[in-house]
């Protein structure tokens, strides 16, 4: 299941903007996914991310800083 959840999260920080424009409620993400996808996404990605409703940019801004 582990090769299935790095795919996924792999294809989350690729396309992270695409994803936050969708209509969809990412509440449901566990905290441990958003740490692991924190530790993905680079800094540069976040900073220029246009999150109106902040989603997951505040929460994957909050686990890098734990990281």
């Amino acid at each position: 299941m582990q090769p299935l959840v790095t795919l996924a999260l792999n294809f989350i920080a690729e396309n992270l903007q695409e994803i936050i424009l969708l209509p969809i409620d990412m509440s449901c993400i566990n905290q441990n996914l958003v740490m692991e996808l924190a530790a993905i996404v680079d800094i540069t990605v976040l900073e220029s991310l246009n999150d109106k409703k902040d989603k997951l940019k505040s929460k994957i801004y909050m686990k890098k800083l734990e990281v």
